[in-house]
């Protein structure tokens, strides 16, 4: 008896102990599960707080956001200016396009054939202005031109004529174009008895290496064939080297055209493992430091310490003034103090710090914007001047970084290789670029000019407030661009007016501007002449004026008609593709046609001009007697219905569809065909309004057979009544609202009588 007691106390105890432990393990795993989700929480918070909303906005608003065109009436007005300004402005645009057509005859002439067959020409001469003006402009001002030579930073055209340019090629020309021209030469003298030879490499490969390193302060060099290239190896290198996916860029900055490191608008692919965050801010670095396990780079354009969280400026994108900023000096100095605080934070949590300096190696200073910063990176990418003048993309990295097979897992790798990587006569022209870059005579090459331009850029400055000139240019180094300092929406023009003062630039306009260092003052003079005369004729041709003082025009009313013009060819287009567009009778093209009349002003006019769309409706579409007589008849019985509705729902619904069947009978039946006429006149037609007519009748009809089999007809009918007529309030009110979005509220209330009276 005794050793069962025991027994069975020993077996509650263990019971005890195992349930005690259970609970304890439960305990444990579900804290850790907390712990878990709690940490995930902090880390996703801090993700939201330091992610730019730029790029998924912009994706988000790209696949709505639908497409329109101003005609030549709204081109000239779209701010809302007087009809003597519009006039203004149309003269100007006219005269800017015949001084093209004498000025590029053959460039013209040839023109098309390239556009016709070059994708690329095709994307950037559509992009060149916002797009509501895209389809006038391509049409009036084509400045397509044909390059055959060039002295100095002057380009020849096929025509003749002799431009300055200051779109630097792209980037490519830091140096001068004769410069490159030598270096080329150069390049092939030194490898044509190799020629295009590819795996063996030339020994003057070596002689590039050394000079790489130097520049880069890195361990190793990997070569390309272009900038975007260059940065799809660098990614994937550091990826591979640190087992980590997720890459850190900030918001605005440009890393070439591979989706891999485009998060807005351009790429279609999800990005998943892409985190775009806010520049010089607090929440970065903490997010950085929170994630740093799982985050294979950050990388970092140099450039944006010019305009810090903004994409690279482009006039395609100027529909107003407060979209383009350049940063202060005060803005500048912190970016560096930005950099450098990053540069720790990412050693502190072993982060690879990628500097993409394709467009500011070689250009900021000899040493890229490492030098002209004081911060070193882990891994640095370069491309177009180092090329000499020959398309090139290269890496330089820690050793540890470029290693692309794992030593201790030989099917492991990163297969990253090029055909052309190497070629010969690239590496002779970059030699020849090398020399020069690295020697003492460039460095006060790069400080002469730097200090000359620093100058010109005040002097200039200076000339453009002395003649009440609403622009102002600003710079980094050798890239600049220009500041409009008033609301409008026609700032783009002014790309236009510059190449008709001989400036040469690329398509994206006045956003992004560049010197060469072969400037002289001669040059800086032509630059500074041929500004203040560009922007004389912009301002003298009314494209910068400001209204009057009882209708001024400011940043917000343009921005309120920007929002309304998008806000009502997106609902516009949207609806009119699905059913909900013939429910609401709009036409196949441009929307309900209004009265592009100047608004009524008083009552009488308000008057005159309603009556006036009632004219226009009987003349298109109530010729026949008989037609005339059952719209008698249904006008009859539809003012009783004004009546009865509000105490007899039911009935009203009834004569309401009958007199609307008798109506609909007479416009199809006996009416002669005119459709195109009364669409032009009224915004629809008879084929769209007999759908209407049975999707009316059909639809509650069908709802009160639905309903017969679980309620009685007459009870169920009320109900469906009512629902019917708050449906018939919804369309009228809704189609009003268009009007108003697109014509304003005025001639939007000259057809609320109309639409609320017509059936």
């Amino acid at each position: 008896h005794d050793d069962c007691h025991a027994r069975a106390t020993s077996h509650r105890t263990r019971i005890v102990v195992m349930t005690i432990i259970q609970y304890f393990a439960a305990l444990l795993a579900m804290g850790a599960l907390l712990a878990y989700l709690l940490q995930r929480m902090y880390k996703i918070g801090l993700t939201l707080m330091a992610t730019s909303p730029t790029p998924t906005g912009a994706r988000f608003a790209s696949g709505i956001l639908r497409s329109f065109a101003f005609d030549e009436d709204k081109f000239f007005c779209a701010d809302g200016a007087s009809a003597e300004i519009a006039e203004k402005r149309k003269a100007g645009m006219n005269a800017l396009a015949d001084s093209f057509n004498k000025q590029f005859p053959k460039s013209l002439a040839s023109a098309e054939t390239f556009l016709d067959g070059i994708s690329d020409l095709r994307f950037t001469d559509t992009n060149r202005v916002p797009f509501p003006f895209q389809k006038l402009v391509r049409e009036k001002l084509n400045v397509a031109s044909l390059a055959v030579s060039s002295v100095g930073p002057n380009i020849f055209d096929l025509d003749g004529n002799k431009t300055l340019d200051i779109s630097g090629s792209y980037g490519v020309n830091v140096c001068g174009y004769d410069n490159y021209k030598r270096w080329i030469q150069e390049g092939w003298e030194a490898t044509k008895e190799l020629g295009p030879v590819l795996g063996p490499l030339h020994p003057i490969v070596g002689e590039n290496l050394a000079m790489i390193k130097a520049v880069s302060k890195l361990d190793e060099v990997s070569f390309h064939m272009s900038g975007t290239e260059a940065i799809m190896c660098a990614v994937r290198l550091a990826a591979f080297n640190k087992r980590r996916s997720l890459v850190v860029c900030f918001a605005g900055a440009y890393h070439g055209w591979w989706d891999g490191v485009q998060p807005g608008p351009g790429n279609e692919r999800k990005i998943t493992d892409v985190l775009c965050l806010k520049d010089m801010s607090a929440a970065s670095l903490a997010a950085i430091k929170a994630r740093a396990s799982e985050i294979a780079c950050v990388i970092v354009n140099p450039l944006q310490g010019f305009n810090p969280n903004s994409p690279p400026p482009n006039d395609m994108v100027l529909m107003t003034a407060a979209i383009r900023k350049a940063a202060s000096t005060d803005t500048m100095d912190s970016y560096a103090i930005w950099l450098k605080t990053l540069r720790k934070l990412c050693t502190d949590c072993d982060v690879p710090l990628m500097f993409d300096e394709v467009y500011t190696g070689f250009r900021m200073a000899p040493g890229g914007a490492q030098e002209y910063y004081g911060v070193n990176a882990d891994m640095v990418v370069y491309g177009k001047t180092l090329g000499g003048g020959m398309p090139v993309g290269v890496v330089c990295g820690k050793k540890a970084l470029m290693r692309r097979f794992d030593p201790e897992h030989p099917l492991r790798v990163s297969y990253v290789i090029g055909t052309f990587s190497a070629l010969p006569l690239t590496m002779g022209t970059m030699n020849a670029f090398l020399k020069w870059a690295t020697s003492g005579e460039a460095r006060e090459v790069y400080r002469a000019v730097g200090a000359k331009f620093d100058k010109w850029i005040v002097d200039t400055n200076d000339a453009l407030k002395k003649e009440s000139l609403p622009i102002a240019v600003h710079n980094l180094t050798t890239v600049w661009t220009i500041i409009f300092n008033q609301p409008g929406r026609y700032h783009w023009m002014f790309q236009y007016y510059l190449r008709a003062e001989g400036i040469a630039l690329s398509w994206v306009g006045t956003g992004r501007l560049l010197v060469s260092l072969d400037f002289g003052d001669e040059d800086f003079a032509v630059c500074r002449a041929a500004l203040l005369r560009a922007a004389k004729r912009m301002r003298d041709d009314g494209w910068w004026n400001l209204g009057t003082a009882e209708k001024p025009i400011t940043s917000a009313s343009i921005g309120q008609a920007m929002g309304k013009e998008m806000a009502y060819h997106t609902v516009m287009k949207t609806v009119r593709e699905g059913l909900l567009g013939e429910i609401l009778c709009l036409p196949s093209a441009d929307g309900p046609r209004a009265p592009v009349a100047t608004p009524p002003a008083t009552a009488k006019e308000f008057y005159e001009e309603v009556m006036r769309r009632k004219a226009d409706d009987h003349r298109a579409s109530h010729s026949n007697c008989v037609n005339q007589f059952m719209h008698l008849v249904s006008s009859s019985i539809f003012i009783v219905n004004y009546f009865t509705i509000w105490t007899h729902c039911s009935a009203t619904m009834g004569f309401g569809l009958f007199s609307l069947f008798l109506r609909q009978s007479g416009h199809a039946i006996f009416e002669p065909p005119c459709h195109d006429e009364e669409e032009l006149l009224l915004g629809f037609n008879t084929r769209s309004k007999c759908f209407v007519v049975a999707g009316y009748t059909l639809a509650p009809i069908i709802t009160l057979l639905q309903l017969s089999n679980t309620v009685n007809l007459v009870q169920a009918l009320e109900p469906v009544a009512r629902s019917w007529l708050f449906v018939t309030l919804f369309f009228v009110l809704g189609h009003t609202s268009l009007l108003w979005m697109q014509y304003g509220f005025k001639i939007a209330m000259v057809w609320l009588p109309k639409l609320g009276t017509d059936p």
